[in-house]
């Protein structure tokens, strides 16, 4: 693998997989100090490439989304509370209508994947206390239930 594909890797690693970069440096075989300067280097371009800021919303949960979602279009809302003639543009009028749209269709969702996410916290926490044996087998299978939860929640509609 060459160094720009491994430092793709290590991105993707450090972001997606939350490992460090010692752990990093030993799967890609390379030096860690090279890791931590990749690293150094995203920052120096900036938030969007910094890999912390990517992992923070890699790992941000639904709930999360929503509220930063639903901020930004109660910002919109409040330019309008200022000039309510910016409602005069149909293209701003129509966007903010779409938003809101947006929003109500995100917050079923997002209630139904955490209560859903709670659950399996609950379900989780229950079979270490109670049968530590299925929870081990369980254990390898909830990034995968997870994922097709989200997946479900955000691609399919409607639970």
């Amino acid at each position: 693998m060459a160094l720009n594909d491994k430092r793709g890797e290590a991105e993707k690693l450090y972001v997606k997989n939350g490992m460090t970069c010692a752990q990093i440096a030993a799967q890609l075989g390379v030096n860690e100090g090279t890791v931590y300067r990749w690293k150094a280097e995203a920052v120096e371009k900036g938030e969007a490439a910094d890999w912390d800021a990517q992992r923070r919303v890699y790992n941000m949960s639904p709930r999360e989304m929503f509220a930063i979602y639903a901020e930004t279009v109660k910002t919109w809302i409040v330019n309008l509370q200022k000039d309510p003639n910016l409602l005069s543009d149909g293209k701003i009028a129509d966007a903010i209508a779409k938003h809101v749209s947006v929003l109500q269709k995100l917050d079923t969702r997002s209630q139904y994947l955490g209560v859903s996410l709670d659950l399996i916290q609950i379900a989780n926490q229950w079979l270490a206390e109670n049968q530590p044996a299925v929870k081990e087998k369980i254990d390898p299978h909830w990034d995968s239930i997870y994922a097709e939860l989200v997946k479900y929640s955000t691609q399919k509609g409607i639970f």
